[in-house]
C-alpha cells in the first residue's frame, strides 16, 4: 500500500474524511467492464469444478473472479423479468431500463399494467448516451473487446442507438463513425460493401480515419501501443469457442483484452474498455455445457489479465456482471437423481473434460468427414462417447443439413450422456453474480439493481451526468434545430442514407446536410461541397412507420455551429 492510501486509511478510521475527499477517492483512471453474456450463476460452481477437474491433483484451482465477487445483480427489463440481451446491456451502458431489441435507446411504454418502471411517453426512442461516450467526450481512450460480431447486442449498447438490434448494417455504421479507439472482434461482413445493402466500404472509411484495419494474427501480434486507433476483426461472424479455436489465426479473449489494454493505457487521461464473453450465451442457447464451462473458464482467463493490470496499475477499477442468466443450467439431472451424493468429481466432470470440443466444434468436424460411417470413431475418439444407434441415426440424419439442428443435437447427446441438466434454451429471470476490483476498495455489495452498476460507473468515472449529454448530443430535431427550415429526406432502399436537411431560407443557395448514423455535417452551396465539420456525437435516425414516428437526434449546439455556415 502506496503512503496516500495508508494516509486514507487512517483519516477514515479517524472520521476526518470530508465527504468531498471520499468522493475524489472513488474515482479512478481506468474502468474495464467485462461482461459474460448469459451466464447464470450456477456456471461459477460448474466452472470452477471444471478447472478444478483438469488440474493437477496437488493443485488447488480457484476462478480468479471467485475473490472478487461481492453480490448479486436483478437484472430485468422495463417490462419483463426475463430480458434480452439489448435491453439489459444498455441499462448497464445507460442507467436506463429498456425493452427486448431497443439498444441504448428509450423504451416506449408497453402499455398499462406491464412497465415495470416508469416510462416516459415524451422520451420514446430517444437515444441514450452511454458510459463509453461519456469518457470519451471526457478525453479518455475506449474500447470494445468481444467474441462475436462487433455488431450484437452488447458491444451495440455501448457505442450505438437504434430501437431494432437486427439493423446489424445500421450498427456498424454508428460504431465506425462513434470515434472508438479499439474494436477487437469478429464481423468483417458488416464492413464489406459487397455484404451490406447499402454498398457502404466502412474499412475504407476507417483508414480514412487513420485507423489500422487488421484481419490477420500476424498483424495483431504486432500492434504497439502507438497504434493508438485499431479495429481488428478475425472472422465474417461471431469468432469460434476458445476450444474450437486455432490459436495461430484467432487471438483468444484474454490475448485480445490484453492487446486492448496495452494500446488504451497509453493515454494519459485514462481509458474505458469493455469486454464481453459473449458466446458462454451461445453455448446456453444450444444446451451446450461443454460450451458454457470451457467459454466462462476463457472468460476467466481475460479476468486475470484485467486484474494484473488493475493490481499494478493502481488507478484502475473492474466490474464484471453478465446481463442475463442462460438456460436453468445445474450441476446435477435425472441421471444423477439416486447417485448425485456418491458422484466423484471425474464422474462428473470426464463427461465433460473429455470433449475436445463444443458442439458447434463437433459439427464441423462431422460436416467434414467424406464418410459418414466414420461418425461413431471420430465421435468417439474427441468425445470418450459411445453413441447408442438412436443417437447415430440422429447424426446421419442430420449432417450437411441443417447446422444448427445438427449443433443442437450434438448438444444434447453431450448432456445426455453427463451430469449436466438444463431447464429452458432461452434466457432465465435468476439474479446474476456482481463481482469488482476498486484500487481503494469501494465496491458494491448485496443484492443491487442493475441500473445501479451503472449509477457505479459513472461514479467511479467522476460523476458523468448522462442525462445531460443525452439531452445535448441526442436532442430531437424539432428543438435542435428552432428557427430553421429544414426536412428529412428518407432514403427507402436503406435509412442508413436518410439525411437531415437544414436551410436558413427557403431558396437560399447554402444549406446544410448531416447523414444518418455520422459524426459530420456538411456545408454546401447549391451541389458544391463547401466544408464538412466535424461534431462530438453521431446523427440518429429514428424511423417508426407504424405510429408515423420520423425524427433525427443531434447535436443540440448545431444551430449555434451553422450559424456562420449557412
Amino acid at each position: 500500500m502506496n503512503l496516500k492510501n495508508i494516509v486514507t486509511a487512517i483519516l477514515l478510521s479517524m472520521g476526518l474524511f470530508t465527504s468531498a475527499t471520499s468522493q475524489q477517492e472513488k474515482k479512478v483512471k481506468n474502468v474495464i467492464m467485462m461482461i459474460p453474456d448469459g451466464t447464470s450463476t450456477s456456471v461459477l460452481s460448474l466452472a470452477r469444478w471444471y478447472k478444478y477437474g483438469i488440474c493437477p491433483a496437488d493443485s488447488v484451482c480457484w476462478l480468479t473472479i471467485d475473490k472478487l465477487i461481492c453480490g448479486l445483480v436483478k437484472t430485468h427489463s422495463s417490462d419483463a423479468p426475463i430480458g434480452d440481451s439489448a435491453p439489459t446491456g444498455s441499462t448497464y451502458a445507460t442507467g436506463y431500463l429498456s425493452q427486448s431489441g431497443y439498444v441504448a435507446t428509450y423504451p416506449k411504454s408497453a402499455g398499462k399494467g406491464k412497465d415495470l418502471v416508469y416510462v416516459n411517453p415524451k422520451r420514446a426512442y430517444q437515444p441514450l448516451f452511454t458510459v463509453l461516450e461519456a469518457a470519451k467526450i471526457n478525453r479518455k481512450s475506449t474500447g470494445l473487446v468481444v467474441t462475436c460480431q462487433f455488431t450484437h447486442a452488447t458491444p451495440a449498447d455501448f457505442s450505438a442507438h437504434t430501437h431494432e438490434r437486427d439493423e446489424l448494417d445500421l450498427i456498424a455504421k454508428q460504431m465506425v463513425y462513434n470515434n472508438i479507439d479499439v474494436v477487437f472482434g469478429g464481423g468483417t461482413q458488416y464492413l464489406d460493401p459487397l455484404k451490406r445493402n447499402d454498398k457502404l466500404d466502412l474499412v475504407s472509411i476507417l483508414k480514412n480515419f487513420n485507423y489500422k484495419y487488421i484481419n490477420k494474427m500476424h498483424d495483431f501480434k504486432s500492434l504497439k501501443p502507438t497504434n493508438s486507433k485499431v479495429w481488428g476483426l478475425f472472422a465474417n461472424g461471431d469468432l469460434p469457442f476458445d476450444i474450437d479455436r486455432n490459436n495461430d489465426s484467432v487471438p483468444s479473449l484474454a490475448e485480445m483484452t490484453e492487446k486492448s489494454i496495452e494500446i488504451l493505457s497509453s493515454n494519459p487521461e485514462g481509458f474505458f474498455l469493455m469486454v464481453e464473453g459473449s458466446k458462454v450465451d451461445w453455448a446456453a442457447h444450444n444446451n451446450d455445457p461443454v460450451g458454457v464451462v470451457s467459454e466462462f473458464v476463457a472468460f476467466d482467463k481475460a479476468v486475470q489479465v484485467a486484474l494484473n493490470f488493475a493490481k499494478n496499475d493502481g488507478n484502475t477499477a473492474i466490474v464484471i456482471c453478465p446481463d442475463h442468466g442462460n438456460s436453468g443450467i445445474s450441476i446435477g439431472n435425472e441421471r444423477s437423481n439416486k447417485s448425485y451424493d456418491t458422484l466423484c468429481i471425474e464422474s462428473l466432470m470426464s463427461p465433460l473434460t473429455n470433449c475436445k470440443y463444443t458442439a458447434e466444434g463437433m459439427a464441423k468436424i462431422l460436416n467434414s468427414l467424406t464418410d459418414i460411417n466414420s461418425i461413431p470413431k471420430v465421435f468417439a475418439e474427441n468425445t470418450n462417447i459411445k453413441l447408442t444407434p438412436l443417437e447415430l441415426s440422429m447424426l446421419k440424419e442430420t449432417v450437411n443439413k441443417n447446422f444448427r439442428t445438427l449443433t443442437q443435437k450434438i448438444a444434447k447427446i453431450y448432456t445426455d450422456h453427463s451430469y449436466i441438466g438444463f431447464t429452458s434454451m432461452g434466457h432465465t429471470g435468476e439474479d446474476v453474480m456482481l463481482a469488482m476490483y476498486h484500487p481503494r476498495n469501494y465496491r458494491l455489495s448485496g443484492i443491487v439493481k442493475n441500473t445501479e452498476v451503472n449509477t457505479y460507473l459513472k461514479d467511479i468515472l467522476g460523476g458523468y451526468n448522462l442525462d445531460s449529454l443525452s439531452n445535448q448530443y441526442y436532442c430531437i430535431d424539432t428543438l435542435a434545430l428552432k428557427g430553421y427550415l429544414w426536412q428529412i429526406n428518407a432514403n427507402q432502399t436503406s435509412k442508413n442514407y436518410s439525411t437531415l436537411v437544414i436551410r436558413k431560407e427557403a431558396k437560399a443557395a447554402k444549406h446544410a446536410e448531416i447523414e444518418a448514423y455520422t459524426n459530420y455535417v456538411t456545408i454546401y452551396n447549391n451541389m458544391e461541397v463547401v466544408k464538412k465539420i466535424n461534431l462530438n456525437s453521431i446523427a440518429i435516425y429514428v424511423s417508426v412507420p407504424d405510429e408515423n414516428i420520423s425524427r433525427f437526434y443531434i447535436q443540440k449546439t448545431i444551430g449555434e455551429i451553422l450559424e456562420k455556415e449557412i
